[in-house]
């Protein structure tokens, strides 16, 4: 990159716009995501996003895939439906039906699969049948836009010094414990 280039700054705003099931992380339940997702950890669920999906190596997914894109190098037991192209590297196990419009499958890649390679509007069809999909992404984000405004429309209203004061008063006369009033040291 050039110094004094734009390019940095038009690449930040998307840096933060991908949701990550890190290692180690564990999770029951449906991901539903407008942005990229990353899985490297469990999960047990469905994933719905209009973005690229990328499962890790390590990763273990249990459940229906719908996304644009999917790079798959762990291992995912479940349908996926995807518009754009799937990648299957060769330390991937997949288990279910592919239905995409574009499929790479790296050799040594363990698949038990049914694949169909079809158009995109195909895909769109199939995937309605997903049961992920009984809430339509719609429907979804005006649900959580909803959730979000409501909660920006909640007036905080600041503590007066008087109530912080009565709230300082009332702790303290609760708490007859001398331990509560020791000074421990400081380690930094």
């Amino acid at each position: 990159m050039k110094f004094g280039s734009n390019k940095q700054q038009s690449e930040e705003p998307h840096a933060g716009k991908v949701t990550v099931l890190s290692l180690g992380f564990e999770l029951t339940g449906d991901i539903i995501s407008k942005s990229d997702i990353r899985a490297d950890g469990i999960l047990v669920g469905s994933i719905r996003t209009d973005k690229k999906v990328v499962i890790g190596e390590k990763a273990s997914i249990t459940g229906d895939i719908i996304a644009e894109e999917i790079s798959i190098s762990g291992e995912v037991m479940g349908d996926l439906y995807i518009k754009g192209e799937t990648t299957i590297y060769s330390d991937a196990k997949v288990s279910g039906n592919i239905t995409t419009s574009s499929i790479f499958i790296h050799k040594g890649a363990q698949i038990n699969s049914g694949i169909q390679v079809v158009d995109v509007k195909a895909v769109e069809e199939s995937a309605k049948s997903s049961k992920i999909n009984s809430v339509s992404r719609e429907e979804l984000y005006s649900m959580l836009d909803d959730r979000t405004a409501r909660k920006k429309d909640v007036p905080v209203k600041p503590i007066t010094k008087p109530e912080r004061e009565s709230f300082k008063e009332s702790s303290s006369a609760e708490s007859s414990d001398d331990s509560s009033n020791i000074d421990y040291p400081r380690t930094w």
